[in-house]
């Protein structure tokens, strides 16, 4: 079954920060991420994983591409280990996935977003947990 993760930042916290920082840490543990964007932000994201850390690599490529551990892409594949959905509305479904890590930033709009998504998986007839990040 689909394990799926809402990781809340504080008020301060930006989503995409937050996203950067839950792809390296389930590329570190060995896990096939798909960072699921918006078409005209697929290069913006290509770039931001080339540059968001000066200590560490994430090897990453384009959707498509069949041997990097980290892909971006607009198109959502039916399946796949790790899913980090950034889109503004839900993936229709999940199931053949094995995680989905929401990255929850401050801001007001942000976290009602997050409770859509939260009812949504629900619906699904999965169980969501929630993780407050410092």
């Amino acid at each position: 079954m689909t394990r799926v993760d809402f990781y809340l930042g504080g008020e301060d916290a930006v989503r995409d920060g937050l996203a950067l920082k839950l792809v390296e840490t389930a590329y570190k543990h060995g896990h096939r991420v798909f960072l699921w964007v918006p078409e005209d932000e697929v290069s913006t994201w290509d770039q931001k994983l080339w540059t968001f850390s000066d200590v560490s690599f994430i090897p990453h490529g384009l959707e498509g591409a069949t041997q990097e551990p980290v892909l971006i892409g607009a198109r959502l594949p039916d399946s796949g280990d790790v899913l980090i959905p950034l889109m503004t509305d839900p993936p229709p479904s999940v199931t053949g996935f094995a995680r989905v890590l929401e990255p929850v930033g401050g801001a007001d709009a942000e976290k009602e977003r997050s409770r859509a998504r939260f009812r949504h998986y629900r619906r699904q007839g999965l169980e969501p947990a929630v993780h407050n990040l410092p």
